[in-house]
């Protein structure tokens, strides 16, 4: 304990700062509003845009709270002036100002003569400095506001000085041009959580918003379901709307045209290894086809002209498909082949008429693999999906079989595309279960390492269900797509001390433990079977943990909401400790006691199903 003290003490100057501010030396101290009132004003201007109008009224929220005071708007620039804008809108506001271009999501902090100037390369970067500006005045938003954070998922602490520290003008930009945000299966989200997510993301500086068009067709899960409501929070927070997902088969399938497309047409759909073309989703359509490709491409514009809303459109084949079998398709090559050839010939189909929207496509599953033949148009983004990842090991480790694989595909697309590569990691699971599997320190180390390949970007799946068993991970991951040599250090104490306050010391070392626990000796795919010794202790180490928890939670009963976040921590423990003793027998192949295990899980689980941990299938 007296450690982890000297850990939080090394790093409360840098809490103090927020989002990667360095210590300032003999910096000016400028005073923004002392005893309740105001001595700065913010211009307003009506030139700006939505985004632009949207950051000043941030701005001037915030500002009233740190302060107590009321921060006026001005349609003029004064001597004590605080302009939030672009670039192109600062230097109509104040032409003399002398700002050098900014790239799309550069933004900078300036100061000339009494007034300081936020300028945003763009207008979500002009909320990215906004918040950034308000962070350095003490402002922490570590999650969204989801109900079970309880009111701890942000802090706006009050001054009677809000001062703010200038040395020198700062200027920043992100490593990684795409950083996303997945609702994919979408088991937990509805239209007030998704609206909370999307009010924390550019203050988390995530950009982008991915949603199914329709995830496997159930019609639940689907971008129209809260398009209407959703889409006016995405445009004014500049956040990118990016749609779609599996597969091929929502714009042509057996049911279109009443149910008489595959009476009519049956030649369009996959040949399987049978020699029969079933009406069946999982079979790719016969690419070979022009007239089915040219129906399907017509299907798509007709759908993207509807939905002007979206950016970036992800399209995919079906999951878990299989390729046509034709003569005429087989000649086409493999299927990483076949997939290059269509998301291109479809991407230049678009681009006659829709040249805004961007393809977007995967490398997964049997086209993981770069193509030997066909080369995707630049314009396209290509998400890697390394879906089979080993968590014992980097992903660019040669100890791992699968990580070994996907490290030498990941560095041939380099080889071969200029176009831009994401990520699209695994770091929140779904078949994880909403196991703990706690990876800040694993993620900067993948994350140096994509940058240091030429990617551009990273996502994650996002489910608000479960968000407070990966919320340390969400927030890091946050930090390290915009700087992937972030301190991880600093950001779990930050996260910590936010959430749980005077147990901070603890929480490092519990978030510390499972991150060298989990992902080794519990249930999780692509980790390999230990022998009982090893699981022996990690039990043990668990539940050393759950015991500290345990009686720091009756320490602090009084304090109700710390007690209730603390033994969310405990469920957490909890299940990691069931299942690395579900893994133990398992090793010892004991059916009896393992099956008793994941009985014990099931049983947690589904009596904590609403506590912000668990999403219970």
């Amino acid at each position: 304990m007296i450690f982890l003290r000297k850990t939080i003490l090394k790093f409360l100057p840098a809490l103090m700062l927020g989002f990667g501010f360095t210590c300032q030396v003999n910096a000016e101290t400028i005073v923004l509003a002392s005893n309740g009132f105001a001595g700065y004003s913010i211009v307003s201007s009506e030139i700006g845009s939505s985004t632009e109008k949207f950051a000043n009224q941030e701005l001037k929220k915030y500002l009233d709270q740190l302060s107590s005071s009321d921060f006026l708007f001005s349609d003029n620039l004064t001597d004590h002036s605080i302009v939030a804008g672009t670039v192109n809108s600062l230097q109509k506001i104040a032409p003399e100002l002398n700002i050098h271009p900014l790239e799309e999501e550069e933004y900078g902090i300036l100061k000339r003569g009494q007034n300081l100037y936020l300028a945003g390369g763009s207008d979500a970067a002009v909320l990215f400095v906004v918040y950034d500006f308000l962070a350095d005045l003490g402002c922490r938003w570590i999650a969204p506001d989801f109900d079970f954070y309880e009111g701890q998922s942000m802090s706006i602490p009050v001054n009677k000085e809000l001062k703010f520290n200038y040395s020198t003008d700062i200027f920043r930009k992100p490593a990684l041009k795409y950083r996303k945000l997945y609702i994919e299966e979408g088991k937990s989200h509805n239209t007030e959580n998704l609206k909370k997510l999307i009010d924390w993301m550019p203050k988390a500086r995530f950009n982008i918003l991915v949603a199914p068009l329709d995830y496997q067709g159930g019609g639940k899960v689907k971008w129209d379901n809260w398009r209407d409501q959703l889409t006016p929070e995405l445009e004014k927070r500049g956040i990118t709307i990016e749609v779609g997902g599996h597969g091929y088969q929502n714009f042509l399938n057996a049911d279109m045209e009443n149910g008489k497309l595959y009476k009519t047409n049956p030649e369009w759909f996959g040949l399987d290894k049978n020699g029969i073309r079933p009406a069946d989703p999982h079979i790719v359509f016969c690419t070979s086809n022009p007239e089915a490709v040219a129906y399907l491409q017509g299907k798509l514009l007709a759908y993207l002209k509807y939905h002007p809303e979206i950016d970036i459109f992800d399209f995919w084949p079906p999951d878990s498909e299989t390729w046509c079998e034709c003569p005429d398709c087989l000649a086409l090559g493999s299927a990483s082949d076949r997939h290059a050839l269509l998301v291109s010939q479809t991407a230049r189909f678009l681009h006659k008429e829709l040249p805004k929207v961007k393809l977007e496509c995967l490398a997964y599953s049997r086209y993981v693999e770069p193509p030997k033949h066909e080369i995707f148009d630049n314009n396209i983004l290509l998400d890697f999906c390394p879906i089979n990842q080993s968590f014992e090991y980097p992903i660019y480790s040669d100890n791992s079989e699968n990580n070994k694989a996907y490290k030498e595909s990941l560095l041939s697309w380099f080889k071969i595309f200029d176009g831009d590569i994401s990520i699209y990691s695994y770091y929140r699971k779904y078949a994880w279960r909403s196991l703990p599997v706690v990876i800040p320190h694993y993620m900067q180390n993948d994350l140096r390492f994509y940058r240091d390949c030429g990617a551009k970007g990273i996502s994650v799946y996002s489910e608000p269900g479960d968000w407070y068993t990966y919320g340390l991970n969400h927030f890091i991951l946050a930090n390290l797509a915009w700087n992937p040599d972030a301190d991880v250090d600093r950001l779990i104490a930050e996260y910590c001390t936010k959430l749980y306050g005077p147990a901070a010391e603890l929480a490092i070392e519990i978030y510390n433990e499972l991150e060298k626990v989990v992902r080794f000796g519990c249930k999780i795919p692509y980790t390999r079977l230990k022998d009982a010794r090893q699981y022996n202790e990690y039990i043990a180490s668990l539940e050393t943990c759950l015991k500290k928890v345990e009686t720091v939670a009756n320490q602090n009963i009084a304090d109700e909401v710390l007690f209730r976040h603390l033994h969310r921590l405990e469920l957490m423990l909890q299940y990691a400790t069931e299942s690395a003793t579900l893994m133990k027998f398992t090793a010892e192949e004991n059916k009896v006691e393992a099956d008793h295990a994941a009985n014990n899980i099931k049983k947690l689980m589904s009596e904590n199903a609403t506590m912000g941990v668990f999403i219970v299938r």
